[in-house]
């Protein structure tokens, strides 16, 4: 019996294997030290490393239950000429958001309609805008392959934007962990044998990034806001806050002072900006007062009331043409294709192709509210579409993309072989502003956090049966 098997299910292009079943020349290292280590081994090291996990998370005070996010543990490998292409593009999109959002809070918004910015669950036109000359400071990009004229031996992938994510998008804390577990537990070899770049440090440039936003920049004092234990997230929340040298808080731990300025009671400190992490209805109903020291300067709350219209996914469709409008330039990467509802012509495409393309709410996040219509059944599809049809306006369509797959590994101990399953993989990919002025420098975090989906799934969300993977950018 081979050692390794490789189950082709599905019909994007593997990223692993070339299309005869032989593993692409920059996996063989991940080959050669998975066949040394063995099922075994293996599924020992599963062991340690969720042990490992749920050590850390005892540390910060998680003692409820056993479980860590799910992980695939064999990495995804980019090498360098392809995340070239991928990241001019998200710096790119990065420059033209944040463009966007000034222009909007200037009232000369051009690109967006106007229809589609009053009508998003994301925007109340009862509050002022106030971005500051950087709106947002991290955004995380969904982002999947497809083939190309120039994928084979060497890859060579396009890449295409699913949406943006500004408003609490999972990522960092996440990346860092899975990559200390890869190359201490998993494939210390293979990732001492391959340039792989690192990502120490990146968390605290993150904090740098959202410090900028306040005058007192480096002095600035960071308030990574949670719902507290509860959330599934927290061990991130506490990560947050401990490597960028934050204040990790609850909403009940904040009040203002006599002069109106937003202060952590326990620690009697000021707080200069808010990382939250909490749902901006939760922060907005426990701290009522906390849109006016916004607007009025006291306080700066990173996703700041509004800002979030970028993840509108009827804004998403127009970041293309904010780039040739404002930057002046091509988009180096682009949109799927995408309709929106509350456009009569859209929607009456739309509805005539219901079942065949993916419909989602404007606002929706973490899978919810999504329909694949081709994975659903008959009587699915005409749920959802009654579903649509109630309030249509309120919903983006996009085409089909059978994007690359990645693999999800399986150890078979009594068989002594490792199962390799196609599954769909996206990449989420984070750029940070960490200029306090100027917002045309834009950093990528040199890996991202890929999603692999249930094995015939198109959805690659933790919440949808998706797992986690770490990846490796390769230096030149």
């Amino acid at each position: 019996m081979k050692p390794i098997v490789f189950e082709r299910t599905l019909p994007g292009t593997n990223e692993v294997f070339l299309p005869g079943g032989e593993p692409r020349p920059v996996y063989e290292p991940l080959f050669e030290e998975l066949t040394k280590t063995g099922p075994g081994s293996w599924n020992e090291r599963l062991r340690r490393a969720h042990g490992l996990l749920l050590d850390e998370q005892h540390r910060f005070g998680i003692v409820e239950g056993d479980k860590t996010h799910p992980t695939d543990w064999f990495p995804r490998v980019v090498p360098a000429s392809d995340w070239e292409r991928l990241e001019k593009g998200v710096v790119q999109r990065m420059r033209a958001i944040n463009e966007f959002l000034r222009r909007l809070q200037a009232g000369k918004e051009e690109v967006v309609p106007r229809e589609v910015i009053e009508s998003s669950i994301l925007y109340d036109t009862t509050v002022p805008d106030r971005f500051g000359p950087v709106p947002v400071r991290q955004v995380a990009f969904d982002v999947v392959a497809v083939e190309s004229e120039r994928a084979g031996q060497t890859g060579g992938w396009e890449y295409v934007v699913i949406e943006e994510n500004a408003k609490m998008p999972v990522g960092l804390a996440a990346m860092t962990r899975r990559r200390k577990m890869s190359r201490e537990v998993f494939f210390p070899g293979a990732s001492s044998t391959l340039p792989v770049r690192p990502l120490d440090g990146w968390l605290q440039r993150l904090g740098d990034s959202l410090r900028a936003a306040s005058p007192k920049g480096a002095e600035a004092t960071l308030a990574v806001v949670s719902s507290g234990p509860a959330d599934q997230f927290y061990l991130d929340h506490n990560i947050y806050a401990s490597e960028m040298g934050a204040i990790l808080t609850e909403t009940k731990d904040l009040t203002f002072d006599r002069d109106g300025y937003l202060v952590h009671e326990p620690s009697g400190r000021r707080v200069d900006v808010i990382y939250e992490r909490v749902d901006e209805d939760t922060l907005y109903a426990d701290l009522p007062e906390l849109i006016d020291c916004h607007v009025e300067g006291r306080v700066h709350v990173l996703f700041a009331p509004n800002s979030e219209i970028v993840d509108d996914k009827a804004v998403y469709a127009f970041v293309p043409e904010m780039i040739r409008t404002y930057l002046g330039e091509e988009p180096l990467i682009e949109n799927a294709e995408t309709w929106s509802l509350a456009v009569p012509e859209d929607r009456k495409y739309a509805t005539e192709r219901f079942g065949e393309l993916v419909v989602k709410s404007r606002g929706g996040y973490g899978g919810k509210e999504v329909m694949i219509g081709p994975e659903e059944s008959e009587e699915s599809v005409e749920r959802f579409r009654r579903q649509v049809m109630r309030n249509p306006v309120e919903y983006i369509a996009q085409r089909m993309i059978d994007f690359s797959t990645h693999v999800i590994c399986e150890a078979n101990e009594e068989e002594g072989s490792f199962r390799l399953v196609d599954s769909y993989a996206d990449y989420r990919v984070l750029a940070l502003a960490p200029d306090p002025t100027d917002p045309d420098v834009v950093e990528i975090v040199p890996g991202s956090l890929t999603r692999v989906a249930a094995p015939g799934k198109h959805v690659v969300n933790i919440s949808s049966g998706g797992k986690m993977k770490d990846t490796w950018v390769l230096g030149r």
